[in-house]
């Protein structure tokens, strides 16, 4: 049963959405992710959190069926303003993000997709997927969602975890650097991997954390904080705790994924 979209000719893509089947777009971005780890991390692990959550899902559906999820290829850019002072990064104005998976959504219900899931990679990618999402619910006869990887997980699946909280896993950390030694330990050079965190100015409601944010919306610029793009301790990262966050993301997206896909989509009505 194919269930990538791009795999799909336009016959193929007019049979499947006759499932009802919830289309989910992995977005991240192309970034400097310290010494260690490639451009390509927040796009390549949303992308295989995404791909392994839909395999799941079709794997266990009746096969007599048309696919119950279809995974898109990822979006590679977005905005990175804040990573600018490190070689690499590639920066997508805020409303060109905005607009862009707005368009992306307003195509998939145009061929008939009813349910759509945004699964993101980057963290500052939350705001503005968080329009796109709503834009596309807003303005289409469909529904979507947004929600990120690592929010997606329950807080028992990260008892592996070993770097201090907060800030243990903020960029290029424990965690990515785990989950990446997973999905593509080709591209990690665990001999370069830092420990930033004494130089990270926090304070009681502004700090990183991929576990848990502050209450404190904030985000400046990376280079005022450190000097190797990390912030969170790359050196704990392991392939058995990425394989065991890998894991759990993918039960939990799946387990979404079916939820989203039993949602009722009700009428709208005018009480003006």
């Amino acid at each position: 049963m194919k269930y990538r979209y791009e795999e799909l000719s336009w016959p193929e893509v007019r049979e499947a959405v006759k499932a009802e089947p919830v289309a989910v777009l992995p977005v991240g971005t192309t970034e400097q992710h310290g010494p260690h780890l490639p451009l390509m991390t927040d796009y390549a692990t949303a992308s295989a959190v995404a791909t392994g959550a839909v395999e799941r899902v079709v794997g266990r559906q009746p096969q007599d069926e048309g696919p119950h999820a279809i995974v898109l290829h990822p979006v590679p850019y977005s905005f990175n303003e804040h990573h600018m002072d490190f070689p690499g990064t590639i920066d997508i104005d805020p409303h060109v993000i905005i607009d862009y998976v707005s368009c992306i959504g307003k195509s998939l219900a145009h061929h008939g997709f009813k349910r759509m899931i945004i699964l993101n990679g980057h963290g500052s990618n939350v705001p503005f997927l968080d329009v796109a999402a709503r834009m596309i619910t807003n303005r289409t006869q469909a529904i979507c969602a947004m929600v990120s990887w690592w929010s997606i997980a329950e807080q028992e699946d990260f008892g592996w975890r070993e770097s201090p909280f907060p800030g243990g896993f903020g960029h290029g950390c424990e965690a990515e650097t785990s989950l990446m030694l997973r999905v593509r330990p080709d591209l990690v050079d665990m001999a370069k991997a830092p420990k930033t965190m004494d130089t990270w100015q926090t304070s009681k409601h502004i700090w990183w954390d991929l576990q848990r944010g502050s209450n404190v919306n904030f985000q400046e610029f990376f280079s005022r904080n450190t000097d190797t793009g990390v912030a969170g301790d790359a050196t704990l990262a392991t392939m058995e705790k990425g394989t065991k966050l890998y894991d759990a993301c993918v039960m939990r997206l799946a387990e979404f994924i079916e939820e989203f896909r039993a949602r009722e989509i009700r009428p709208r009505r005018d009480f003006h």
